[in-house]
């Protein structure tokens, strides 16, 4: 299997390539350019390949506003994005609004996600991709409509091999609460109840200074971005007499070679964490318990949003991974941010900055046992 880090700039674009045919993609998105990731999505797959599962991690522009272009470049078999509740809707839209970045396709995958996906499907395919939402924990609802559901924490049946069929994929719905709860309070505080919130977004003749007391109220309550949660993605063996550490070939000529202070060898699992906001102990110890049967065949790691230090933990920085991060070179966000950088750099930890740029992609063989 070949692990892609495709440099599309300031978003996500990550591939999964087995030798039998499987396709796997996390995120489809980028901020710096909808031309980068059009173009890498055209280079890494032949028009009407198959790709047997695409997961979202959550609804911002930078992680999907490619995905109309793979649905119509591409044979898409199955969709899985973290459920919303109405409150997590809400929020999603109107963070859109305020980083002007909400779009036709974004406003009706949140609505209608089926009905989204199927203007854009190749009219070739028999059928629009089976969409799937992956429920949060202990959730009893059920989505309705032409939409399935996936219990957080219960590995997507893909049969990604002839030999390996302990391989698998096991998505997590982490609710973003801390966040999310100060900024509604902020807003409450400050005489926006959800109602006018909800008008709000339903009409344009809304006064400039009352968006502008809103983003004022989000920078103040919310630090660092927010989004209402995170499709959280564990990629890897399922059962402990796989989880066995032997080396990477990396496809980098820097690290043919053991460097001193740094591992040869790390566990084949990766942990895709979108923008999950690690960054405090409470939820590094929720992400950790939860993927506790797993995180010992986690050798790469996808750091959380870009690079921020507000999702940063330096749990990640163990050296137990390879943290692999996704960031425009000269994006306005300053990510990844120089506390991140220094404490990977610090504790000698093998860190990749994949860009925009064409040198930056970062590949693993992941060899079949």
């Amino acid at each position: 299997m070949i692990r892609s880090f495709l440099p599309v700039g300031q978003g996500a674009f990550y591939t999964e390539q087995f030798d039998c045919g499987v396709n796997v993609v996390y995120d489809c998105g980028s901020s710096t350019s909808r031309s980068a990731i059009e173009k890498q999505i055209a280079c890494t797959f032949e028009s009407r390949e198959k790709i047997q599962a695409v997961f979202i991690s959550h609804l911002h522009e930078d992680h999907i506003n490619g995905l109309p272009f793979l649905l119509s470049h591409c044979c898409v078999e199955r969709l899985y994005l973290p459920f919303l509740t109405e409150e997590e809707i809400l929020l999603t839209r109107l963070i859109a609004r305020l980083e002007n970045t909400e779009s036709e396709f974004l406003s009706k995958l949140i609505v209608d996600p089926y009905g989204a996906v199927q203007d854009y499907t190749l009219p070739v395919d028999t059928q629009t991709p089976e969409i799937f939402y992956v429920m949060p924990q202990d959730s009893s609802r059920r989505p309705g409509g032409n939409v399935g559901a996936v219990p957080s924490g219960k590995a997507v049946d893909l049969t990604v091999s002839d030999t390996d069929s302990d391989w698998g994929y096991v998505p997590y719905n982490f609710q973003n609460t801390r966040r999310s709860k100060a900024f509604f309070r902020g807003l409450k505080k400050n005489g926006y109840d959800k109602k006018t919130l909800q008008a709000y977004l339903e009409t344009s003749d809304i006064f400039s200074y009352d968006w502008d007391d809103i983003k004022r109220i989000y920078q103040k309550y919310a630090p660092g971005s927010l989004n209402s949660n995170s499709l959280v993605v564990y990629s890897g063996p399922l059962t402990p007499d796989h989880r066995q550490i032997r080396p990477y070939r990396f496809f980098m000529p820097d690290l043919t070679e053991p460097q001193s202070g740094r591992r040869t060898g790390y566990p084949d699992g990766c942990l895709y964490l979108g923008d999950y906001d690690a960054g405090t102990k409470e939820n590094w110890d929720a992400l950790t318990g939860e993927l506790s049967a797993y995180m010992p065949s986690v050798g790469t790691v996808q750091v959380p949003h870009h690079g921020s230090m507000h999702n940063y933990n330096e749990e990640l920085s163990c050296g137990q991974f390879v943290l692999i991060i996704s960031a425009g070179y000269q994006n306005k966000y300053k990510h990844p941010h120089t506390k991140v950088l220094k404490d990977m750099l610090m504790k000698k930890v093998i860190h990749f900055w994949v860009t925009e740029q064409a040198g930056s992609m970062v590949q693993f063989q992941i060899e079949e046992k």
